[in-house]
């Protein structure tokens, strides 16, 4: 028997996917939007053969599932080659909120072509603004010298140098995420260096424990220069090497996630809430090693202490997530699930 889903993602429901739908939920709509980071099952569906996509393969079909699990808004790359003027009928007909995800340049003297079309792209979107990293990976997984990291650093503010003023030029602020690359008060730095406003932070509530960062401390001192959020909650357990940290379920992490979104909010009431909840095995976090340590020689055994009493602290007594060993189609299952209850879960939780 043919279900919902078969319909909505097969082959043939995608191509013709970009007809303006009848408006048809199954769920009520949240008010929390969704990374496109947490729709990675569902893309590998939609890209089928052509994995190098980044983003979705076609996101009028990504709107009008996202809408069906009750999401606000989706934040997401776009093909440049996208019908703007169509995709911003579909989201209007949605009333969903839409923020750009962009890749900057690898290097300072790239072409900036595809960046700045890109940008005017998302604004003729209406997008507040656009998602962007540094760094794609994981400082203490990526470098294994002191020396690779100080390159690194100077590539990515030269790269900044050049991406900033085009922001500008189109009018339209890039949201610079916490990503695993820099400790919270070397991101702070490089955020007042650019005295810009349309250059911020993308606050992400998680990736900064991975950094002995402590969780709050992080929001805190990002908050005032938000733009944009990932509101996620981590659970935390103990293995050999450091400890594991996973996306769970808002109700069973140990942030308090409302009380960290009003101070985000307070800092900028015009962001809006999205969700990263990744579908993946936990993360490993080797901090009991000398490779994790070799980017930041310097920096005072207290982080670590401080994030090793967090972990004991809030131990999980529940086994984390474990998707790796299921089929594709039930890791696909587990997104969706994940993402209808996040969307759930904030209607009731946030505002």
């Amino acid at each position: 028997m043919t279900t919902r889903r078969d319909v909505m993602l097969g082959g043939a429901a995608l191509a013709a996917a970009s007809a303006l739908p009848a408006m048809a939920a199954d769920r009520p709509q949240s008010v929390l939007g969704v990374a496109q980071t947490a729709l990675g099952h569902y893309f590998r569906k939609q890209r089928g053969d052509n994995p190098n996509l980044r983003g979705p393969a076609d996101p009028f079909a990504t709107l009008d599932y996202v809408r069906s699990l009750g999401a606000g808004g989706v934040q997401m790359a776009l093909p440049l080659d996208t019908d703007v003027k169509k995709l911003r009928r579909r989201l209007e007909h949605h009333k969903m909120f839409f923020e750009g995800d962009i890749r900057l340049l690898d290097k300072p003297g790239d072409d900036t072509a595809g960046f700045e079309k890109g940008l005017r792209m998302f604004k003729e979107l209406g997008a507040p603004c656009v998602r962007t990293v540094c760094f794609v990976g994981r400082r203490y997984e990526n470098f294994t010298s002191l020396q690779q990291y100080k390159d690194w650093k100077a590539n990515s503010l030269a790269v900044l140098e050049v991406c900033v003023p085009i922001a500008d030029k189109v009018g339209i602020p890039l949201a610079m995420e916490n990503h695993k690359d820099r400790v919270v008060d070397e991101e702070v730095e490089v955020l007042k260096k650019f005295s810009s406003a349309n250059f911020g932070a993308l606050v992400d509530f998680g990736n900064n424990i991975s950094m002995c960062d402590d969780p709050v401390e992080v929001i805190t001192k990002l908050a005032p220069y938000a733009k944009s959020c990932h509101i996620k909650n981590m659970a935390v357990q103990n293995y050999a090497d450091g400890f594991l940290l996973s996306e769970v379920l808002f109700e069973d992490g140990f942030l308090d996630i409302p009380a960290l979104w009003a101070v985000v909010k307070k800092s900028n009431p015009k962001v809006l809430a999205t969700h990263e909840l990744i579908t993946r095995d936990p993360l490993k976090v080797p901090v009991l090693t000398d490779k994790y340590w070799v980017t930041w020689p310097d920096r005072p055994a207290k982080y670590l202490a401080d994030t090793l009493r967090l972990v004991n602290t809030n131990a999980s007594k529940k086994p984390l997530p474990m998707v790796s060993t299921l089929s594709q189609e039930a890791q696909f299952q587990a997104e969706e699930s994940n993402n209808i209850r996040c969307f759930e879960w904030a209607r009731k939780a946030l505002v």
